[in-house]
């Protein structure tokens, strides 16, 4: 019996990817915000589909928009000074 060897990808990694893939496609003509629409409806179907229970997947996004709106946040704090 051969041993099936694990392999993990970081989030940085995960994410610099996403990104390349965005920018893949913003060269075959999308612009930002229909990327970020397309995204964004994937995101959600991915998480309801993934997820343990509906539940989880709302925490799960809601969790996302929380942290994005308390940096932008913080990042206007900072600049205020």
């Amino acid at each position: 019996m051969t041993a099936v060897k694990e392999t993990r990808i970081s989030y940085e990694d995960m994410y610099d990817r996403l990104l390349d893939v965005t920018e893949e496609f913003s060269l075959q003509g999308a612009n930002p915000f229909h990327v970020a629409n397309v995204m964004s409806r994937f995101v959600v179907e991915l998480s309801f589909d993934c997820a343990p229970s509906d539940a989880e997947a709302t925490h799960l996004l809601l969790d996302a928009i929380t942290a994005r709106i308390e940096r932008d946040r913080e990042n206007a704090e900072d600049h205020a000074l």
